[in-house]
């Protein structure tokens, strides 16, 4: 097994807001994970215990429709993923694979949560991002 990079996260968009010691604090509170292509990161409907941030590579979101499965995103280098669920409290609304090998940093649902506390304009960010995730899934619904 390759041994873990060094991820400098204030290098990701997510947390570019944030100071010297958020980003101390928010580093102890992530876990990088490497992921081959064609493993699912998230499955819908599936309870929702972590949040992924991508550092390298490309996963793709898909959700079932009464069609078949659809995908609703590509999320590449800087994106996240599984805020929507942890922040509602509700099963995760999609699913997500990898499509290439991916670098990930992973937190638990607990940390997710310290990281909204520590870092406000990471919360801000992450808000925002499920509020509009959330209405384009309502438009999808509603097609």
């Amino acid at each position: 097994m390759d041994t873990p990079r060094v991820v400098d996260i204030g290098e990701l968009e997510l947390f570019a807001g944030c100071t010297k010691a958020e980003l101390r604090k928010i580093r102890s509170l992530t876990t990088y994970v490497q992921v081959p292509k064609d493993q699912v990161l998230m499955r819908e409907g599936s309870a929702a215990h972590e949040f992924i941030i991508i550092d390298s590579g490309t996963a793709s979101v898909s959700r079932r429709t009464h069609e078949g499965v659809a995908k609703v995103a590509d999320v590449g280098s800087g994106g996240f993923l599984g805020e929507m669920a942890l922040l509602n409290g509700t099963p995760r609304t999609a699913t997500a694979t990898a499509t290439t090998d991916l670098g990930l940093l992973v937190s638990s649902a607990s940390e997710f949560r310290s990281i909204l506390r520590i870092a406000p304009s990471v919360a801000e960010k992450v808000r925002h991002a499920s509020v509009a995730r959330s209405g384009s899934l309502d438009l999808a619904n509603a097609a």
